[in-house]
């Protein structure tokens, strides 16, 4: 009997316990899609919520036009910190910030230069609402509001677009990696790697990127799109990479996708084109008179899908000659980036790390200036590519019309 009347009373508990005591209604939630953090002349926070409009955004739709107005509005905050912020941007927003569905994460350059990372990441990972996955990046040559005010044609969520944007580039070009706030708070914690983020730059005037009529424009008159990588060095931003020098860095990282190869024909002043569809690169440390030295070896494969140059792609040696220049290509890349950051003294590749693994006992008398060994150490840059495939034509029509001639 006392049994069953426990039994029942457990029960009765459970079904009075149940729910969540933290649970907000739908009417009373704001959803942040996207922040952005700046630095204001007197030194304090400038906080920058894109938060979704509920009425503009129906049925789920997050893309296409679903009625009048935007669907997407960015409110600025200042504050001393920037969990002040979330607070004060109550006069504005009458509803609770929720971040859980936050994609995209944008940094002033200014506020990079200026001040330590570790200060803003704090926040980001303390805070039990930020969701670890969001997209971080850096305003270059701007600040981060200006990147979240940009309305786009193409996605009715900004933030959303942002995010989509980086990891397309990411997958088919390669040269500016993303990385999220787990990324970024991992890097900072480490003493064997310094952190590289993606920069994103605002092209055209922001004023006319602010309105609505941009979305019915054929051509935009201004857009946000990824530009550099920027580099820091004890979580402050020193300096940028562009082009094929970060392109260079993601090779070292082992971080790319998919990418393209071009290189100018000896014959003339056409070019010659392959996508990398598959690569890995390795490191390995050794350790000379008490010097470290650092080996690259990265490997690559894919097709050739584009030729102007008069060559017989069906020839063995023409393939094996392109396959050494694509392979150059990318020596050139990595060598080139590495003088940079080595320029810099700021390891980006995680050489530290490489030599920590293999290398722990040397590693720990190396360990306080490794800068300083960073920036003298010898790296050797081993490639190779392998042309897979010619397509489905293996004589250019370069070629084809030159025969001809003669």
């Amino acid at each position: 009997m006392r049994r069953g009347i426990s039994v029942f009373f457990v029960l009765f508990g459970l079904t009075i316990l149940t729910g969540c005591w933290d649970h907000n209604e739908l009417e009373e939630v704001a959803l942040v899609m996207g922040m952005g953090i700046d630095k204001t002349e007197d030194d304090l926070y400038k906080v920058s919520f894109q938060i979704v409009n509920p009425g503009q955004v129906t049925g789920g739709q997050m893309t296409g036009d679903t009625g009048e107005g935007t669907s997407v509005t960015t409110y600025t905050e200042t504050g001393k910190n920037i969990f002040e912020t979330t607070r004060k941007i109550s006069t504005q927003v009458p509803r609770n910030l929720s971040f859980s569905h936050m994609v995209v994460l944008v940094l002033g350059e200014e506020l990079a230069r200026e001040e330590s990372l570790f200060e803003v990441m704090d926040f980001t990972e303390r805070y039990y609402g930020f969701r670890p996955t969001a997209l971080v990046l850096l305003a270059r040559e701007s600040q981060a509001n200006s990147i979240l005010s940009i309305l786009n044609p193409m996605e009715r969520i900004p933030a959303m677009k942002i995010e989509e944007t980086s990891q397309k580039t990411t997958e088919v070009w390669g040269e500016t990696p993303s990385r999220n706030i787990k990324d970024v708070v991992q890097t900072l914690s480490s003493d064997t790697k310094s952190l590289s983020l993606s920069g994103v730059s605002l092209v055209g005037n922001m004023n006319e990127g602010q309105k609505e009529d941009k979305n019915k424009e054929a051509v935009p008159e201004s857009y946000v799109e990824l530009s550099g990588v920027g580099m820091f060095k004890e979580g402050k931003l020193q300096g940028w990479l562009d082009d094929k020098e970060a392109r260079g860095m993601a090779w070292v990282q082992d971080e790319i996708k998919r990418t393209v190869l071009t290189f100018k024909c000896d014959e003339n002043e056409e070019y010659i084109a392959a996508e990398v569809r598959y690569s890995t690169t390795k490191l390995s440390a050794s350790i000379h008179d008490g010097k470290p030295e650092i080996t690259v070896d990265i490997r690559g494969e894919g097709p050739i899908e584009e030729a102007a140059c008069p060559m017989d792609l069906t020839d063995p040696e023409i393939i094996y000659q392109l396959n050494e220049d694509f392979g150059s290509e990318i020596e050139q890349e990595v060598i080139q980036a590495v003088k940079i950051a080595q320029e810099q003294e700021i390891d980006l590749f995680g050489f530290g790390e490489t030599v920590n693994q293999s290398h722990p006992e040397e590693w720990k008398s190396m360990r306080e200036n490794w800068d300083e060994t960073f920036s003298e150490m010898d790296v050797n840059v081993n490639t190779k590519f392998f042309i897979r495939k010619t397509g489905l034509r293996t004589k250019p029509l370069i070629l084809q019309k030159s025969n001809n001639e003669n």
